[in-house]
């Protein structure tokens, strides 16, 4: 789950331009906390600002004009200096410039967000504006947003100006900034005590701030991250998501919290939507990039993640992480083949990616694209590198058995036995290729010695009662003595090793083979006129009475019917034992 604040959970990408900026804040501070300010600024700060007063950094702003990004930051700079002294105050064009050529910026161009944050802590401002700016056929058209250097998603937007030029539009920008503040002093008791772990305390607090400026995000989102950490109802995080998102549709930490309620609530569908429209927000950030795509994959929803990802990766080439990912998403939309080729591509890359977890994925991806030759290959190169890997042994008799290979199959899997390899289901997967190889003579001993030392698999008892019911219906086409005894042994050791609605199966089976086992022995008995052989046809006649009731809710119908043949059946065993047993 993504955090309200994802770019808090998730580091920043920092760029190296960045670093030289901290990197400078360091050297600064350790001269006592200098900054680089020319000689023409410094007469200036000279006029030392109101104590208390907030410093305002205006970088320049984007632009694809020639100099109007800075002459609009410059005229917002004006604007900020009209304020009252006792409230704000804007940081020096030159103490920028000046900082800018100091870690190898450019000062002709508009700085990243995540430059401008670090830029804004060199030179200790306490808010930072973030604009852009264009021509119109009537003028200018000026947006700028409000940030918070302490964490770059606290973003206040001061909305969308058309002027007839930079002025006018800066006027319009500095009044809304004017409003705009109004909540700072709220949100920032907000953030405090809710620091504190004051959570009522901090709600009240924002709400003191949005009354102040209505359209506030800074108090919302402190309400959200609030509302995150008491573990409010999905459907209020979602409403105060939707409040966010209302006033800024570019807030990360309202698209954070709208897209994980949305995935609490189970709408899969708007989570994996507001997931991608978080994602860009910033479509460069590889951190961000990563938790967005893997909670659309978590989502179920591979195919709306495919080209988030080729984007991803286009973007930001040769990123193991990025890949693996891409890998990952290729493998569940099914796209085996750009999958493999991903796959290869990543172990050239990494070899240590070629892990135990890559073979068998790409094993059972080649099983599942109905190629299980290519899946017991990828097996068995797996198994040079990882030697009597359990899941690796699996996946090549599994696929063995599936090309239909399976003496070469039931040779891996002895080898592995041998060996003592802890393969999963194997007693289940030695039955199953024994009986493919029509050795189903086996079968049975091979279950009693399973069962023996101790195996409690339900498939390995399945298998018995289907071994059972085979022999039985087997000699009821040969209707031979012999083969009604070993049924009649083999459903007599499904019984005593199964339970619940398998164990009345078995009773059932075994009553109705006592019934025609009982039959032939009287028939074999009237033959020969044998007194031992119609007692003993008798005897099976009782036992099917005593099994088929117990089997009754297996199939009761069919236990009526039988039941009814019975009764007939035992009278005239009856007759048969008196007949000749005088």
């Amino acid at each position: 789950m993504l955090h309200p604040d994802p770019l808090r959970l998730c580091a920043e990408v920092t760029t190296l331009k960045s670093r030289q900026f901290q990197a400078l804040a360091g050297f600064g501070l350790a001269l006592g906390g200098s900054l680089v300010v020319p000689a023409v600024a410094q007469a200036q700060q000279n006029r030392a600002p109101a104590p208390g007063a907030a410093q305002i950094m205006v970088p320049m702003f984007k632009s694809t004009e020639r100099n109007l990004g800075a002459q609009a930051a410059d005229a917002l700079r004006d604007k900020i200096g009209e304020f009252p002294a006792k409230q704000a105050y804007p940081t020096l064009k030159e103490n920028i410039e000046a900082n800018l050529q100091a870690s190898g910026f450019s000062t002709t161009e508009a700085l990243a967000a995540h430059d401008a944050r670090a830029l804004a802590s060199l030179l200790r401002a306490d808010e930072f504006i973030m604009g852009s700016v264009s021509k119109t056929p009537t003028g200018v058209r000026m947006e700028a947003s409000l940030v918070l250097p302490r964490d770059n998603s606290l973003v206040q937007p001061l909305g969308v100006v058309e002027a007839k030029n930079v002025g006018a539009a800066a006027s319009a920008i500095a009044a809304e900034l004017r409003e705009a503040r109004k909540q700072l002093a709220a949100e920032r008791q907000c953030s405090n005590l809710a620091r504190d772990k004051k959570y009522d305390e901090a709600i009240a607090a924002a709400k003191e701030g949005i009354t102040a400026y209505p359209k506030s995000t800074l108090a919302r989102i402190c309400i959200a991250r609030v509302m995150e950490v008491q573990k409010a109802p999905a459907e209020a995080q979602l409403a105060m998501g939707r409040e966010i998102v209302n006033i800024d549709p570019k807030s990360r930490p309202g698209l954070a919290v709208l897209a994980n309620s949305y995935k609490t609530m189970g709408n899969k569908d708007s989570a994996s939507v507001t997931f991608t429209r978080l994602l860009a927000t910033d479509p460069t950030n590889p951190r961000l990039q990563e938790d967005v795509i893997r909670e659309l994959t978590g989502l179920d929803n591979p195919k709306l993640v495919r080209p988030v990802i080729d984007s991803a990766v286009a973007l930001n080439p040769g990123d193991p992480d990025l890949l693996k990912l891409r890998w990952l998403i290729l493998m569940s939309t099914r796209d085996f083949k750009a999958a493999h080729e991903q796959g290869e591509e990543l172990v050239r890359l990494d070899t240590a990616f070629a892990d135990t977890t890559y073979f068998v994925r790409t094993a059972r991806a080649y099983a599942a694209d109905s190629q299980p030759q290519k899946a017991a290959e990828i097996a068995a190169r797996g198994l040079q590198k990882f030697p009597n890997d359990p899941g690796l042994i699996y996946e090549q008799v599994y696929s063995l058995r599936a090309a239909g290979q399976n003496q070469q199959a039931l040779e891996v899997l002895d080898k592995a036995t041998a060996a003592k390899v802890p393969v999963e289901n194997s007693n289940v997967l030695r039955l199953t290729l024994l009986k493919d190889l029509g050795r189903g003579n086996e079968m049975l001993p091979a279950i009693r010695a399973a069962v023996a030392a101790g195996d409690t698999s339900t498939l390995l008892r399945q298998l018995a009662l289907q071994a059972g019911d085979e022999l039985r219906k087997a000699a009821g086409k040969s209707q031979s003595i012999e083969d009604y005894a070993a049924a009649s042994a083999a459903l007599l050791y499904a019984d005593s090793i199964s339970t619940g609605a398998m164990k009345a199966q078995a009773q059932f089976l075994a009553g109705t083979n006592y019934l025609y086992y009982g039959q032939a022995k009287l028939a074999a008995a009237q033959a020969a006129k044998s007194c031992p052989m119609a007692k003993e046809g008798k005897g099976f006649l009782v036992e099917a009475q005593i099994m088929l009731p117990k089997g009754g809710s297996f199939a009761p119908d069919q236990t009526r019917q039988l039941m009814g043949a019975l009764m007939q059946l035992d009278t005239g065993a009856d007759a048969l034992v008196k007949q000749l047993c005088k």
